[in-house]
């Protein structure tokens, strides 16, 4: 009789089974909510980290556009015996800006290739997307237009453009043409996830 009631003794009731189950399902869901949360976290780092680099290659690229713009002229063979006439140069470097935050940029560099020539290239924004086209590289004038753009950066909502004046310092370029500038100063105001995030961006001396 004794041997009986110690076997019962030794085994769970339904009760503690219960009890268990509960426990471990609480455990499980705050486990859950944890590694979710841990995922959250890491995709959003990552999501951050790729619009940071993308706009590092973005500005690293308009950087080096305006550091490669044409120092030297392409001249055009001129025959023996015959005048020789200035060529109609197009300037290296060209920029239109307004108000309303249109943005262009036309730049005439070497050619990535030593030896190729010179390429037209062009930046713009159009609604909240940056563009860059560059056109075949030549060897002469008169140089290919730029044609086809690629997107290199988006959720851009303003981007304003500053040229600098010897006499007047830093000047906003409102819906003006501006050759050859000796500084450049550009304003970038890009949306994320993380919010608002702004940008400057000074090349210069152009000179």
């Amino acid at each position: 009789m004794k041997a009986r009631i110690n076997q019962r003794q030794g085994g769970f009731t339904l009760i503690e089974v219960m009890v268990a189950i509960l426990l471990m399902a609480v455990v499980s869901v705050i486990a859950w909510r944890g590694l979710d949360s841990v995922s959250r976290a890491d995709s959003h780092l990552q999501a951050s980290s790729e619009q940071t680099e993308a706009l590092l290659r973005t500005l690293h690229q308009l950087e080096r556009d305006v550091a490669l713009r044409a120092s030297v002229e392409l001249m055009e063979p001129v025959p023996a015996g015959a005048d020789a006439e200035a060529p109609d140069v197009p300037p290296a470097l060209t920029v239109r800006s307004a108000d309303s935050g249109t943005f262009r940029l036309d730049v005439i560099r070497t050619a990535a290739t030593p030896g190729e020539g010179l390429q037209r290239v062009r930046w713009w924004l159009k609604g909240d997307t940056l563009y860059r086209a560059a056109a075949p590289a030549r060897d002469r004038y008169p140089l290919p237009a730029p044609k086809n753009g690629v997107a290199v950066l988006e959720h851009v909502s303003d981007l304003q453009l500053r040229v600098w004046d010897r006499d007047k310092g830093w000047r906003q370029l409102s819906g003006n043409r501006k050759e050859n500038p000796p500084g450049l100063e550009i304003r970038l105001v890009r949306q994320t996830p993380q919010g608002e995030e702004r940008y400057r961006q000074v090349l210069g001396p152009l000179e």
